[in-house]
């Protein structure tokens, strides 16, 4: 019975020893497999980090390609704009005015003598009744800025200061570089959208009574944009004037064409054509004081 006993208590000792071998056998290559996989998605890592790179390189060399051949193509435009426009308008009098005293005129004035056209007022409006009494499309000009518009416009078409400019200026309520001395041949509005608009069409008017062709601009990051309201005043437009291709329309319609031009939705093109008009003798147009064409 004993020895019963004992042979079991050997087999039942054998198995267990037997199925601990086993277990840690398959204990020992899973870890190998583990090790295996871990191995094989770190070289998986690697590789993809050394196909990130090599990509990353070459956009990186094509990033600098594009930026240089952008470089080269921007002084290209900037030269030939020089070409088409320089001294295009020789002799022409041209006044800037804005309802803004934020209006960007140093960049519009510097092309302006590039072409040849001669800038003696650019003529900013500090709009001292507040943000909140700004003239908007549906209220009515405040009566003192109405009055200094008016003597404005006067003092462009004839030439001269008038006592109510002057007091305008003693007042802060404008503020000008150059003088009125000289009679102006067309006004560039520099529009400030919905917040001045009145106050736009009050100039446009006056001007276009007096006889002085008012050209109404805009930059590209205007969003209440007022193009649509100048077009109806039947007078020449042009959205995105900081552009090469604004500012080749804007010397255009400065030249004696006429129309809407840029990149809005108003735009009857982004640039007349032809850009200058030509006389009869087959050279463009050079214009004189007071808008006089000389053959």
């Amino acid at each position: 019975m004993m020895n019963i006993k004992y042979y079991v208590l050997l087999m039942v000792g054998i198995f267990l020893a037997m199925g601990l071998g086993m277990m840690i056998g398959i204990t020992l290559e899973n870890q190998n497999i583990i090790e295996n996989q871990q191995t094989q998605i770190i070289r998986q890592i690697e590789d993809r980090f050394v196909s990130l790179r090599t990509e990353t390189e070459q956009l990186q060399e094509s990033l600098q390609t594009s930026e240089d051949q952008k470089n080269q193509l921007h002084e290209l435009s900037n030269m030939l704009l020089t070409e088409v426009v320089q001294n295009k308008l020789s002799g022409l009098q041209v006044a800037l005015v804005s309802f803004s005293e934020q209006a960007q005129m140093k960049d519009i004035v510097d092309f302006l003598h590039l072409t040849g056209a001669s800038v003696p007022s650019s003529v900013s409006f500090s709009r001292p009744f507040g943000r909140d009494r700004a003239a908007s499309a549906n209220q009515s000009p405040d009566e003192m800025i109405s009055a200094v518009i008016d003597d404005l416009v006067f003092s462009m078409n004839f030439g001269g200061m008038t006592p109510l400019i002057q007091e305008a200026e003693d007042l802060k309520l404008i503020s000008s570089t150059g003088g009125y001395e000289v009679p102006i041949d067309r006004i560039i509005l520099i529009g400030q959208g919905n917040s001045s608009l009145a106050y736009d069409k009050l100039l446009i008017n006056r001007a276009l009574e007096a006889g002085i062709p008012v050209i109404a601009v805009e930059t590209g990051d205007r969003e209440d944009s007022a193009i649509t309201e100048y077009k109806a005043l039947g007078i020449s437009t042009v959205d995105h004037v900081e552009s090469i291709y604004g500012k080749v329309a804007l010397a255009s319609i400065l030249s004696g064409n006429q129309g809407n031009f840029g990149f809005g939705s108003e735009a009857q093109e982004q640039l007349p054509n032809p850009l200058f008009l030509e006389t009869d003798n087959g050279s463009p147009d050079s214009v004189a004081a007071n808008g006089e064409k000389t053959q």
